[in-house]
């Protein structure tokens, strides 16, 4: 079955640098999963035009001071040698093959990175960011140590670890409604989940999440990404993940 990179003509008008864009789509044809668990992955209609908000993920978190960030960003060095090693048979894997990224090491620091194959034009359309869904309760107990685990809880880490899937909560993405998607698990998400982190201020970042507006009574849960500029091939695919990431 194809799943490929569906070039769009995006015509972006700024409305506010850091509010929301609004964004006229062309026809985009409907894209078949090969596989679906808890995970849903990108599966558009014709959608003739949309309001798109930009969106960055959110947490419950205070400002980082400088500080903070560099104690950050030697934590995520530190995640970033302890995470588990996904299966190639995986869906994050399987996902990026078909829709033609390459995944590879980025760096000792990012460790795997996703990668374009091809020209990739501005406007064109990448993937979502999709995963496995979680009220704010369960992710407070399953990541942020807020509230005591209950059994579901537990059952869900123990399927993990059995797995050899992470339970860091690095992957973790707010939605508009509240709740929130989990890209960590690679059996359940895909592979927009290794793209990493550009800020907005460096030519490094070259792609952007976007959340559809309802539209006929439809509303697209999952952040949707665009290359926000052309990419060429062998570039890696980057986006800004906020401001209490490490550059």
């Amino acid at each position: 079955q194809q799943w490929s990179l569906v070039p769009l003509d995006l015509d972006l008008l700024l409305t506010s640098e850091e509010n929301y864009i609004i964004a006229t789509l062309g026809i985009i044809p409907s894209c078949t999963s090969m596989k679906s668990i808890a995970a849903r992955i990108a599966v558009l209609g014709s959608l003739p035009a949309a309001s798109l908000s930009y969106s960055v993920p959110t947490s419950y978190q205070a400002q980082y001071s400088d500080a903070a960030r560099r104690k950050n960003r030697a934590k995520n060095i530190a995640l970033s040698n302890a995470r588990p090693v996904l299966s190639s048979t995986c869906l994050a894997h399987t996902s990026a093959v078909i829709c033609g990224i390459d995944i590879h090491e980025a760096s000792e620091l990012k460790g795997l990175g996703a990668f374009a194959t091809r020209f990739i034009k501005h406007g064109t359309y990448l993937g979502d960011y999709s995963g496995e869904s979680m009220t704010l309760n369960e992710v407070r107990a399953r990541f942020w140590n807020k509230r005591d685990p209950d059994a579901a809880d537990l059952a869900w880490q123990a399927s993990r670890q059995a797995r050899n899937q992470g339970i860091s909560g690095s992957y973790v993405f707010e939605l508009q409604d509240g709740t929130f998607v989990c890209a960590e698990d690679g059996e359940l998400s895909t592979w927009t989940r290794f793209m990493n982190h550009a800020s907005s201020d460096y030519p490094e970042c070259n792609v952007r999440p976007f959340h559809q507006s309802e539209k006929d009574g439809d509303v697209h849960r999952y952040p949707r990404f665009y290359a926000i500029r052309d990419i060429e091939v062998g570039e890696e695919l980057q986006w800004d993940y906020g401001d209490q990431f490490y550059n």
